[in-house]
């Protein structure tokens, strides 16, 4: 192998890389949070502090998935 040949595997390598990295990278999405109408309606349904937090996360995990 002389130099290159190595020169252009070493090339091919690193656009593999950068192929299998752009490719694992998660798109980015803005979050979204609870509307004013979403917290009153936690606020008047929920009477325990541990409901209040499973209904908020709920309401979190429905709108970010």
């Amino acid at each position: 192998m002389n130099q290159d040949d190595f020169n252009e595997a070493e090339r091919r390598s690193k656009l593999r890389m950068q192929v299998i990295y752009e490719g694992a990278k998660k798109p980015k999405r803005e979050w979204v949070g609870l509307t004013d109408e979403e917290k009153r309606e936690a606020y008047f349904k929920i009477d325990l502090w541990r409901e209040c937090i499973d209904f908020i996360e709920a309401k979190l995990k429905e709108k970010n998935t």
